[in-house]
């Protein structure tokens, strides 16, 4: 039977609007997704946040909060150094902040009520951003998420924020809970996970990043537990109140704190010909600052080394810096010197560099005071 002219012209009309639409969505790659306003492109030069992605989820990153003015961009699944785009009213200061990652299908089912989801997002990965320095560090996405099963941590009645790590205190991180969370919720794939929690935070002050660790008070390792999911089990839950309260802390680093007390302006320390710098990227103390020096991982351990050998330590203004001596009366270079982990030595730089009176020494040798290593519990 055959179609009048009118069925026949409105017909086609309707197939080509069709074919349009379908090559539309082919060339844009769009899906009807509501992820249109989300920038998935790699920024490789003006980047806030660079981030390795080992899941197969596209994932949503949003700063601090799971609102819309917060939200960063996008990170394409298994994406390796994503930079993710530098939104100058986002990052306009040095802090840390817990880096927030929804799905895709999160984010679509959730665009309007985000904050459904502050307690169980895909993960949070703790996040140190440097307004005027180095920002090369890459944040790993651990490949365990994005399961059926349901984590729970509880971080409510501590004072620092914790990150959990697969099998060692460096491994990779799949999960963050902030200080004072009732119930931070990820979700495991079915499996077998060796736990490590480790606190981190900004110290302003010191201009640090703080990195500790509880230790086994039987072992003398990293604390650990050992989960697994499947076979019936879905849920499992980490108090680290309960768990943690007669542990004691770790940082995995000693402190040098330097005391500029010349006459002759800023001093820069050195080993070798590596300048030491603060979380900051500072370099020049002109009064006081401190700095980091961390320990190996002892090879076959879930711990680092008690400690270390540095040696050519030197101090003094940029190219003519002053070997450490021996004592403040002895100046003898030090060759070598052997610090210890959760120690803090104090180096007191005095005299004046354009008279040639400039020296460097080890004044004082300290415990790191206990208030630096876990936080109030």
């Amino acid at each position: 039977m055959k179609k009048s002219p009118e069925k026949a012209a409105l017909f086609a009309l309707v197939f080509t609007a069709a074919i349009l639409l379908f090559s539309c969505n082919l060339l844009t790659g769009s899906s009807n997704n509501n992820t249109d306003n989300v920038d998935f492109t790699s920024h490789n030069t003006n980047y806030s946040i660079l981030v390795r992605n080992n899941t197969g989820e596209r994932l949503i990153a949003f700063k601090g909060d799971l609102v819309s003015s917060a939200l960063i961009g996008g990170i394409p699944a298994h994406a390796q150094n994503h930079g993710l785009p530098k939104n100058t009213s986002l990052f306009n200061k040095t802090e840390d902040f817990p880096l927030i990652l929804l799905t895709e299908s999160q984010y679509n089912a959730n665009k309007n009520s985000l904050s459904s989801l502050k307690n169980m997002p895909f993960t949070r990965v703790y996040v140190f951003y440097n307004n005027s320095g180095d920002n090369s560090a890459v944040y790993e996405i651990a490949d365990g998420l994005g399961g059926n099963n349901d984590f729970h941590i509880i971080n409510a009645s501590t004072s620092i924020n914790v990150e959990l790590r697969l099998n060692g205190p460096a491994g990779e991180t799949i999960g963050y809970a902030p200080a004072g969370i009732l119930d931070t919720t990820l979700r495991l794939q079915d499996g077998n996970y060796n736990i490590f929690p480790v606190f981190k935070r900004y110290n302003t002050f010191r201009d640090l990043v703080e990195t500790t660790y509880p230790q086994g008070s039987g072992t003398g390792y990293a604390w650990f537990q050992t989960y697994s999911f499947g076979e019936g089990v879905t849920s499992a839950t980490m108090n680290l109140k309960n768990l943690l309260q007669a542990t004691t802390f770790t940082s995995g680093s000693a402190w040098v704190y330097v005391n500029n007390q010349t006459t002759s302006g800023g001093i820069r320390f050195v080993q070798g010909t590596q300048v030491q710098a603060t979380a900051t990227g500072l370099e020049n103390i002109m009064t006081t600052r401190t700095f980091q020096i961390d320990m190996p991982q002892v090879p076959g351990t879930n711990s680092y080394a008690d400690s270390v050998t540095v040696s050519n330590w030197g101090f003094g203004p940029t190219g003519f810096e002053k070997e450490l001596q021996n004592s403040e009366s002895d100046d003898t270079p030090v060759q070598s010197l052997t610090v210890e982990r959760d120690k803090m030595y104090t180096i007191t730089v005095t005299g004046n560099f354009n008279n040639g009176t400039l020296k460097a020494w080890v004044s004082n040798v300290s415990d790191i005071p206990s208030s630096e290593l876990g936080g109030t519990w």
